[in-house]
């Protein structure tokens, strides 16, 4: 199989991982060149560092042990640490330097999912180039791609939410160990994972039962995260644009976009475009970010105030906006 057909083959499950974990945070997605940004960072530079890491280890490793075994402990040792430490340096540079980007643990499972699924895309291609024969490659496609194909991704995104957790930790001391922590479960999956998958043939088959556990566990944790975001969302929305309708948004639109049920008299529920929503989601945001943090603007939430108001009214004539004199006591 040529090498650039397994890139396309592969490119199309890494698009589907990436855009659902991306899903979660509904109404206030993260630029899409910081997304670049870390699915390259996990594609290049964490997949050499990776390499070489794990190079030196083995050199001493296999002299004293052997080759056989020094492939198993890269495999359950060298590689978890490695490759967590590696990808773990593109989400804390976004931390650091981009702070308003990272705002939560739904930012943190983005943007580290991302970084893994770069790091996943490079090392499939490099695992099918070295396939023989068309049935070894489909089998190892099925096998990497589709089966554990979210696992790098799976594996960053708990060390995008230690930094997430840090993000608005009390103290310190706190934030260091959310963001500890975070790496250490980054590190435990990754490792349980791996042994299960070296094991395999010498428990005859029995460790599948881990991966499978693993891989099963991972689908709920997704599916209970997605809806935990989706009820945090409401709730923020309730909270910062309760004060916003009905100068900058309809009545009708604010109890959509918190979740309440429609009044009495309302017709119907209105159909939101993701225009508004993203709009939405920036405005409460920042909001947010200003009134608990003293992060950004009066005047970016002014700015976001009159667009989200052209598309809640488009055929009103142009007019000010109402003026929020001082949004530290609004919401």
């Amino acid at each position: 199989m040529p090498v650039w057909l397994s890139a396309i083959l592969i490119a199309i499950p890494t698009l589907w991982y990436a855009r659902l974990v991306r899903s979660i945070d509904r109404f206030e997605q993260e630029p899409a060149k910081y997304l670049i940004v870390a699915f390259l960072w996990g594609a290049l530079p964490a997949a050499f560092i990776a390499l070489v890491l794990q190079l030196v280890f083995a050199l001493p490793v296999s002299y004293v042990l052997g080759e056989e075994a020094s492939m198993t402990t890269t495999s359950i040792v060298a590689a978890p640490l490695t490759e967590e430490l590696a990808k773990g340096l593109a989400v804390a540079a976004i931390y650091l330097w981009r702070r308003r980007e990272f705002d939560g643990w739904v930012d943190g499972i983005v943007y580290g999912s991302t970084v893994g699924f770069g790091f996943a895309y490079v090392e499939n291609i490099i695992y099918l180039a070295n396939t023989e024969g068309l049935g070894g490659w489909v089998q190892l496609f099925i096998l990497r791609v589709i089966v554990f194909g979210f696992m790098h991704g799976f594996y960053t995104s708990l060390i995008g939410i230690g930094f997430g957790l840090a993000r608005h930790a009390p103290s310190r001391a706190q934030a260091t160990g959310f963001i500890t922590l975070g790496f250490a479960a980054a590190i435990i999956t990754h490792a349980v994972h791996n042994a299960s998958v070296s094991w395999v043939e010498v428990s005859g088959g029995s460790t599948l039962l881990v991966t499978a556990l693993n891989y099963g566990l991972l689908i709920v944790l997704m599916l209970g995260l997605r809806w935990l975001s989706a009820r945090n969302d409401r709730r923020m929305f309730r909270t910062y644009l309760a004060d916003e309708s009905p100068h900058v948004i309809t009545p009708e639109a604010y109890t959509a976009l918190a979740g309440m049920p429609a009044s009495a008299g309302a017709r119907h529920t209105p159909r939101l475009s993701s225009a508004f929503y993203h709009l939405a989601g920036e405005l409460a945001q920042r909001k947010r970010q200003l009134i608990e943090y003293g992060e950004g603007s009066v005047e970016e939430i002014d700015r976001l105030r009159a667009q989200l108001r052209a598309l809640s009214y488009p055929h009103a004539q142009a007019s000010p906006a109402p003026q929020a004199t001082d949004v530290t006591h609004r919401g």
